[in-house]
């Protein structure tokens, strides 16, 4: 019996979970991996929308490079915990949607702390102060998108309430 209540609590968090669990295998690729890994996109990327970029200067693609690739890298950070926070606001389902929201703000810094915290112990990587801040920008995208739609909805609920009182 106390399987099937804990087996229903957990239950909305397990996507959550798992998507944390991607997370955390792309924190475990080794510095040179995860480099390489962006340097290919960043490649790919360049000769869709710049098939000039090859015939630079090396210097000149050095620099691009360079400058792509850490790009691409925080935006996956901002990506990856954009939807982390929208599978734990789906998740969470107790309190007010404010406390709600704070909750799963909440568990994205605790989340992204402890991803830092693993890479400190990856060849090549290093845990930094800065990318649990560029998480919570992307958890924050979806928090500011979330109570936009949520004010809207809320609004047309309580105008459609006025109007059909008054009929």
């Amino acid at each position: 019996m106390p399987f099937i209540k804990l087996w229903r609590a957990g239950r909305p968090y397990l996507p959550a979970g798992l998507w944390y669990g991607v997370i955390f295998l792309f924190s475990a690729q080794t510095g040179s991996s995860s480099g390489a890994l962006s340097d290919r996109l960043a490649y790919r990327i360049l000769r869709c929308i710049w098939p000039a970029f090859f015939h630079l200067e090396e210097a000149e693609r050095t620099e691009i490079l360079s400058v792509l690739t850490f790009c691409l890298r925080k935006s996956a950070h901002m990506a990856a915990y954009f939807l982390l926070a929208g599978l734990l606001m789906l998740a969470v389902r107790r309190g007010s949607p404010w406390r709600r929201a704070r909750a799963v703000l909440l568990l994205c810094a605790v989340l992204a702390g402890l991803d830092e915290f693993h890479q400190t112990f990856v060849s090549g990587r290093s845990g930094q102060l800065r990318d649990v801040f560029i998480d919570l920008a992307g958890a924050g995208c979806f928090l500011l998108l979330w109570a936009l739609f949520h004010q809207i909805t809320v609004r047309r609920t309580a105008a459609r309430q006025k109007n059909s009182s008054c009929s």
